[in-house]
């Protein structure tokens, strides 16, 4: 039997079962030990459970509204949210709302005990905004924190002009 033919029958064969993506266990990458984590954007209530059990209870979305329509946080939570443009460019970045975001998630880290950040697919915006709250925290440069992130959360890939527009904004806050 040929590759090709193994393959087939691989793919065909009834038995086979695959796990919908959506009943996963959601990947996150804390960022600071029980202070904050990024990732995805949990979309079953046996996502919101799993980040429960691991002591969250209060979340921040980089989505936008119309993003999230498949989920919603337990009632208990605290949520917070600022809209941030990813690489469909919705919008452009305004450095007023990444200055925003910031400033919340960092209030949200200080008040709660851990605190999980997370946009559509946790690679673009929450990572971004992992590298401000974690430069400004360690007091480091915008790609010394990217360089930490990316330790944690292999993943994160923020846009160069985002990390561009974030380094000008840390100069002024």
């Amino acid at each position: 039997m040929g590759l090709l033919d193994r393959l087939l029958r691989q793919a065909t064969q009834p038995d086979r079962q695959t796990i919908p993506q959506e009943s996963r266990p959601l990947i996150y990458s804390w960022i600071e030990s029980g202070k904050f984590a990024i990732g995805p954007m949990p979309k079953t209530a046996e996502q919101w459970l799993q980040l429960e059990q691991a002591g969250f209870r209060s979340r921040f979305s980089c989505c936008y509204p119309e993003e999230e329509i498949l989920t919603t946080a337990p009632n208990s939570w605290l949520c917070e949210r600022v809209s941030l443009p990813d690489h469909r460019r919705q919008e452009s970045m305004k450095p007023e709302q990444l200055a925003k975001a910031l400033l919340q998630v960092e209030a949200l880290i200080e008040s709660q005990p851990a605190t999980y950040l997370h946009c559509f697919a946790g690679r673009e915006r929450s990572p971004l905004v992992a590298v401000g709250v974690l430069a400004r925290r360690q007091g480091v440069d915008v790609l010394t924190a990217l360089d930490r992130v990316r330790l944690c959360h292999p993943s994160a890939s923020p846009i160069f002009s985002d990390l561009d527009t974030l380094e000008q904004l840390l100069k002024l806050i």
